[in-house]
């Protein structure tokens, strides 16, 4: 899950930037970088962001895409 594709799922699970990164354990500028591109999420910190946006109830942003 990139930056773009973890902005678009917070939004769809109606979260604030500042939610999302409480809930996922980071700050919340961390989370501003990495949505942006200009940081890469450890793989940790990629999974603590995708557990909290699962445990939001966040659809992934590619669901519904043909692949």
């Amino acid at each position: 899950m990139d930056g773009i594709e973890i902005k678009i799922a917070r939004i769809r699970a109606g979260l604030k930037q500042y939610e999302l990164a409480q809930r996922a354990g980071i700050r919340e500028p961390e989370l501003s970088m990495i949505e942006t591109g200009r940081r890469e999420p450890s793989p940790e910190t990629a999974a603590r962001i995708a557990e909290a946006l699962e445990t939001a109830g966040a659809e992934p942003a590619t669901a519904g895409t043909a692949t």
